[in-house]
């Protein structure tokens, strides 16, 4: 399942998010994947970023949030791809009478 990881920290805790950051390769668990980190680098506080996350358990996106503990502030979103939330939403295993309308030429 597929993840957006909204996450913001202070240069207090710089020192050892990264060293966290450094650590994770190594302290992972089976079935997590990040699929991309950005750094947004226009807003505040200046070390603010989002993780796109593929995860098959809760335990996996869980061990994320405890391994950074209070150094980072994390906010975490259920995500899918575009293509699979217009299926969602045009009848194709979405709910009933959200349906995507066409135009017609």
């Amino acid at each position: 399942m597929l993840f957006v990881a909204e996450y913001e920290l202070s240069w207090d805790a710089l020192d050892a998010v990264i060293a966290k950051r450094l650590e994770w390769d190594d302290a992972k668990p089976e079935g997590f994947r990040f699929v991309g980190e950005y750094v947004l680098q226009d807003r505040e506080p200046p070390f603010r970023g989002i993780a796109i996350i593929d995860a098959d358990s809760v335990e996996a996106l869980n061990s994320f949030a405890l391994h950074y503990g209070p150094t980072l502030k994390i906010r975490v979103h259920p995500a899918s791809d575009v293509v699979s939330a217009i299926r969602m939403v045009s009848g194709n295993g979405g709910s009933p009478g959200r349906k995507v309308r066409s135009r017609k030429k």
